[in-house]
């Protein structure tokens, strides 16, 4: 299986570096081919441009820009080669950080991911899937459940995303209290990657 990990979280070490990590070690120990964006390293520009973005004239979505921008299109282009969408990032004011924010703004745009005029995008991320894995500082769940606000992130992010194409989510899982863990609870987290990883064929 070929895996894309996107990747979002500025420092070089922590609890995010270990997961994103992990996840390769092991995708790669079995055998999954795994591309990675990074990101803050790549530097990616979040900012979507009003040329790049639809709007109604005369009641039709149009887009001043013929084409999407080079950096879009190698972006789209690999989520077209993999088929496994692996999302890594911290919840930050309940939702993304602001660099994937805009990677989406600009990444899954309309006429690529969502449509509201044809089925193009279901047929082209046909067969695909995602999951999410974010941490928090906050607990996520109350006696083994998820809580309203976890709820709500999910609908928000990992369900919002593609709900226009029709990948099929396997799951978004939260690692809560963050900075209150101890390090036998963060090897526990990390084990618990590794474990899922594993899982994936």
């Amino acid at each position: 299986m070929k895996v894309l990990i996107i990747y979002a979280h500025p420092r070089e070490e922590g609890l995010n570096r270990g997961i994103l990590e992990a996840a390769m070690e092991t995708l790669e120990k079995n055998n999954h081919q795994v591309t990675v964006r990074d990101l803050y390293k790549m530097n990616f520009n979040p900012v979507l441009e009003g040329p790049d973005m639809i709007h109604i004239v005369d009641g039709q979505f149009v887009r001043e820009n013929e084409t999407y921008p080079d950096d879009v299109l190698l972006e789209q282009q690999l989520i077209l080669e993999h088929d496994l969408l692996l999302y890594i990032f911290p919840i930050w004011w309940n939702s993304y950080p602001a660099i994937l924010k805009g990677y989406i703004d600009r990444v899954f745009a309309h006429g690529f991911a969502y449509s509201f005029v044809d089925d193009k995008p279901k047929e082209r991320f046909a067969g695909k899937k995602a999951l999410f894995l974010t941490t928090t500082g906050q607990p996520q769940q109350e006696n083994g459940e998820d809580t309203p606000l976890t709820k709500a992130i999910k609908t928000t992010t990992s369900d919002w995303m593609f709900n226009g194409n029709g990948v099929e989510v396997l799951d978004h899982v939260f690692y809560g209290r963050v900075p209150y863990l101890e390090e036998a609870e963060l090897k526990n987290i990390i084990e618990d990657v590794k474990k899922r990883m594993a899982e994936i064929n």
